[in-house]
């Protein structure tokens, strides 16, 4: 438009100029230009006037519609915008926060008053986005700090979506029935027929409950396939089916067990599959009678285990291990053996075993100990030890066994399958060839890729497994006295008198070691103890009280330390007192370290307690240590623990 002015006083300016120059001239031609000049000039300028209204009628008129168009998209739009001061004061809002979070008069006030489910937003020095609840909608939150902008993106669609596709994928469950061939076998053919069909329609009534999808692979094996939602459901019931086949005792005078394994975190049935194979082993591994889900990041959640395992070892089974064990030895140069870290007198005896195990199988065998490692209990069987020449050789330290060890080598772990519990775990990365001889439940970790495992929680102790395949390779041949005596002490303590966890094979085991000259009088006299250890443990019983029915906990004197045997010792002392049936003893075993002993007469699975603090063991028999100096906090968090497991029972 100001073009257009400029050009009018242009052509006005030449114009004149020109009738200037006429007049000077001709006075007549000049009037006559004169006439001429103002009548091309007013049409000009009206008509360059006229232009200018209309283009500044269109521009306001676009100037308009551009505003309305950006207040209607700031109002329309489906996101919710909040403009703040630096005082988290609200300045603006567009009409979605009003209309779709329900909110009213809210100019001035604070945001985190309106909205304080977005508090952590402003807790960060950077630009964050996040997740929130709001009312009953899913949004994801943006905070420009910057130019005090928040916007809400709801997004309750998607999570919607998404929720069904994890509620949707697919689980898959190994059902085991433990020991169900033993007793089938046990029963007439009436009652074996009337508990198979019993057990089926438990199941079957169970899996319509929770939308399984159930087929019979086996005598005693089922497939179940169900989806995760239905299978947090059966997680809130903890899986009460466990109970429903236990309780079949009552009728049919006979303990039957179900264990499961269930896969789930993945859409590839195949791994599915691998996932809840593993799980069910681990289920076994742990006794049975419960429930494994592993996930396909490695977690791992369980259910049950709430009764002491049935024995289900068989004599083909220790032959075929005994057997595999010496293949194995045959094709090594050299044994090295260890048992966890703080060994007992089970650790010990276990790694005797394996010696002698070696020597009959013709190849040499180190035991690694420390002299870290030896406490009261174990020097007793180190002075016993050192009066043989032959087996005071086998002991070695983790450095002489790392300098032994070659890629034929194979380390035998025993009375752990624990990879943090060994006592040396760079011996245990560097070997090549390993085998694993445990006793205990097996828990979330587990050494990887043995050449051979033999775990069986339904023995009294490794020593008993051990000396029951010994038996299998000895047949003229009798191993050392002192190995027999300190294997059969390893039975002794762990069964505390062949009064826990004993079967008949565990009586077996302690007549074949008897046999090769186990003195038990030896074994008595290496557990004698200092009348002070007497006192102590009476010192540490006196400070016991009830924290429920038949369970007691006791915090030994802070003033104190002790040793595991001796926390071991008070909770086995404590269930000798009437109307107690559980016992944990918590005392101090350094400056820096509190153990706990837990023990049960097997109607508390102490177990399932200990691991909630990171240790493990058996359903009657368990411990943990905790790197603490606050006895008075581990004492809460373990009767915490205690009452979480009595509720869950």
């Amino acid at each position: 438009m100001k073009k257009g002015i400029i050009y009018l006083i242009f052509t006005i300016s030449v114009l004149f100029i020109g009738a200037v120059l006429m007049f000077i001239k001709d006075l007549y031609s000049f009037f006559i230009y004169l006439a001429i000049l103002i009548g091309v000039s007013i049409p000009i300028y009206l008509y360059g006037r006229k232009i200018e209204e209309n283009n500044n009628s269109y521009i306001n008129e676009i100037t308009d519609r551009i505003k309305d168009s950006s207040e209607q998209g700031l109002n329309k739009f489906p996101i919710g915008i909040v403009i703040i001061d630096n005082n988290t004061k609200i300045e603006w809002v567009n009409n979605y926060i009003y209309k779709h979070l329900g909110l009213e008069n809210i100019i001035g006030k604070d945001i985190l008053e309106i909205v304080p489910e977005i508090e952590p937003l402003f807790g960060l020095e950077t630009v964050t986005d996040n997740q929130f609840i709001i009312g009953d909608k899913y949004y994801k939150v943006s905070y420009q700090k910057d130019s005090g902008y928040i916007y809400f993106f709801d997004i309750t669609d998607i999570k919607v979506i998404m929720q069904k596709f994890k509620n949707t994928r697919p689980a898959i469950m190994t059902i085991n029935l433990d020991n169900y061939e033993e007793i089938k076998n046990d029963l007439d053919d009436y009652v074996a027929s009337r508990l198979d069909s019993k057990i089926t329609s438990l199941l079957t009534e169970w899996s319509r409950k929770y939308g399984i999808y159930l087929k019979r692979i086996d005598e005693d094996r089922f497939l179940g396939l169900a989806n995760v939602k239905d299978l947090k459901e059966i997680e809130k019931e903890k899986f009460v089916i466990l109970d429903d086949i236990r309780n079949l005792k009552e009728d049919f005078d006979s303990q039957i067990t179900l264990s499961i394994g269930v896969g789930i975190g993945t859409d590839f049935l195949p791994e599915l599959g691998e996932l809840s194979k593993t799980a069910l082993d681990l289920s076994l591994g742990r006794g049975g009678d419960q429930v494994a889900i592993k996930e396909v990041d490695g977690t791992i959640r369980l259910f049950g285990g709430k009764t002491n395992p049935q024995e289900k070892r068989t004599r083909i089974k220790a032959r075929v291990i005994s057997n595999a064990l010496s293949d194995i030895i045959k094709e090594s140069d050299r044994i090295i053996v260890m048992g966890h870290k703080n060994p007992d007198f089970d650790s010990i005896g276990a790694c005797i075993g394996i010696y002698e195990f070696a020597k009959l199988n013709n190849r040499e065998c180190y035991v690694v100990l420390n002299d870290s490692d030896i406490d009261e209990t174990i020097s007793k069987i180190m002075l016993e030890v050192e009066n043989e020449s032959t087996l005071r050789q086998i002991f070695i330290t983790n450095d002489e066994a790392w300098d032994l060890m070659t890629i034929q080598t194979t380390l035998v772990i025993v009375d752990t399958s624990d990879p943090n519990r060994v006592i040396d775990i760079g011996l245990l990365t560097k070997a090549t060839k390993k085998v694993v001889i445990d006793h205990h439940r097996r828990g979330e970790d587990i050494i990887a890729k043995p050449l051979l495992t033999y775990i069986e929680p339904y023995a009294s102790s490794a020593s008993e497994l051990i000396a029951e395949i010994i038996e299998y390779q000895s047949k003229n041949t009798k191993i050392m006295p002192i190995s027999a005596t300190i294997m059969l002490g390893g039975i002794v303590v762990d069964s505390q008198n062949f009064s826990i966890r004993t079967g008949s094979r565990t009586f077996d085991a302690a007549a074949y070691l008897r046999s090769n000259g186990a003195d038990p009088i030896k074994v008595k006299t290496i557990l004698k103890e200092p009348i002070e250890n007497f006192r102590n443990r009476a010192e540490i019983i006196s400070n016991s009280y009830s924290v429920a029915d038949n369970v007691v906990v006791s915090v030994a004197p802070y003033d104190k330390t002790y040793t595991n045997v001796m926390l071991a010792q008070s909770a086995d002392a404590l269930l000798t007192i009437k109307d107690i049936e559980a016992s944990f003893v918590v005392g101090r075993l350094s400056d820096k370290k509190i153990g706990i002993s837990a023990r049960s007469l097997g109607n508390m699975n102490v177990q399932l307690v200990m691991e909630q603090l990171g240790g493990g063991g058996h359903l009657s028999n368990a411990a943990t240590q905790i790197e603490s100096n606050n006895l008075e906090e581990v004492k809460d968090s373990l009767i915490e623990k205690i009452n979480e497991i009595l509720l869950e029972n």
